[in-house]
């Protein structure tokens, strides 16, 4: 059963999973595979906000998926893949030893038959990991070097189209919840989650499958639990975490508002006592540098575009940056030119559909 989640009206970002589902269709006519799956991630903690898929999916498969990713010592790591030197790797059950002992090929290639697999991370010409795909195939019909040129091919192509269509959609009215908190041991398992909480559950669930916004809320108390300090800047999850510890993933609700949830670990004098997940709509402050990256936007450029949001004129703008009022009207007909608008008011509107 083919898994796309529908595109329309109502739909949270139509252009993200349209995107995710014609390029999950058109490696499936170009490389072939019996199961395969696309994924989008929010680029500063590699987790997944959106997919394509050709099987179903639920709870239990996801947390597998989650726990491997995040905690597990294994190989062809999306992490690994996005910061090595090539971002596409394949493995065989027969051929590759690794296979052997991999939890994530024990527990899920093999229980689902498969022999072969193909993984790579969606990397644009930044640096920033947008998604990932992975192919599988059954016995006898391992992935080739073809293959893997073909995905390769497509990788940064792929990512900037995932980062653009991942802002691209408008943002809906506010759906009136109170912020919510959820509980979750260093597994990832619900120990409490508040009513208000549950409800913004129910919202993410309605994107995807039952089960979704407590995989991906798994997967953020996972990479919490672990600690995110080792991924620096410059690397995936390049943003660092905050002095406190937390991190935070972006996500969107089927009538489009964007979502932050914000985890942070509990600590105690006998050790570590689990994650606390604030969930709540995203603020615009956090939602930009998304927009910036998606944009290709210089650090310059969103400091103009701040300036711009917050009805600042060119001289205030110039004034407040210490440069000239000729070089922030350069920078706006850069903004101009990666977004696609003509003017100040095309911007500002176009941020605030996005954004909210």
């Amino acid at each position: 059963m083919r898994v796309e989640p529908q595109a329309g009206a109502s739909s949270p970002h139509p252009g993200l999973q349209e995107c995710l589902g014609s390029m999950l269709r058109a490696f499936e006519r170009t490389v072939g595979f019996a199961e395969g799956v696309v994924m989008a991630f929010d680029p500063d903690v590699l987790l997944p906000t959106a997919f394509a898929a050709t099987v179903e999916r639920g709870f239990d498969d996801a947390l597998v998926a989650c726990r491997n990713e995040q905690l597990d010592d294994d190989f062809l790591k999306f992490r690994d893949l996005a910061t090595g030197p090539v971002q596409v790797g394949a493995a065989s059950r027969d051929s590759d030893p690794r296979a052997r002992t991999s939890r994530r090929w024990l527990e899920i290639l093999d229980v689902r038959g498969h022999g072969h697999e193909l993984r790579a991370a969606l990397v644009d010409a930044r640096g920033q990991c947008w998604g990932a795909l992975n192919f599988m195939r059954d016995p006898g019909r391992p992935f080739t070097d073809r293959d893997m040129h073909v995905v390769q091919a497509r990788i940064g192509p792929g990512a900037a189209a995932i980062a653009r269509s991942m802002v691209a959609a408008g943002t809906a009215e506010g759906n009136g919840l109170e912020p919510g908190s959820v509980w979750l041991d260093e597994n990832g398992s619900v120990v409490f989650a508040s009513p208000a909480a549950e409800q913004w559950l129910e919202l993410l669930d309605a994107q995807s499958y039952a089960g979704f916004a407590r995989a991906l809320l798994a997967g953020l108390a996972m990479r919490a639990a672990r600690g995110a300090a080792h991924d620096g800047p410059g690397g995936p999850g390049r943003d660092a975490p905050e002095a406190s510890g937390a991190i935070a993933v972006r996500v969107r609700t089927t009538g489009g508002r964007w979502v932050r949830a914000r985890a942070e670990p509990i600590t105690a004098a006998e050790g570590p006592q689990g994650v606390v997940i604030a969930i709540d709509t995203a603020r615009p402050g956090c939602l930009l540098p998304l927009a910036a990256s998606a944009y290709r936007l210089t650090g310059r450029e969103v400091e103009v575009v701040r300036g711009v949001l917050n009805g600042l004129d060119t001289r205030s703008v110039a004034a407040s940056l210490h440069i000239t009022e000729y070089t922030v009207q350069d920078h706006l007909k850069s903004v101009f030119d990666k977004a696609g608008v003509r003017s100040r008011r095309q911007l500002a509107h176009l941020l605030a559909l996005q954004l909210g």
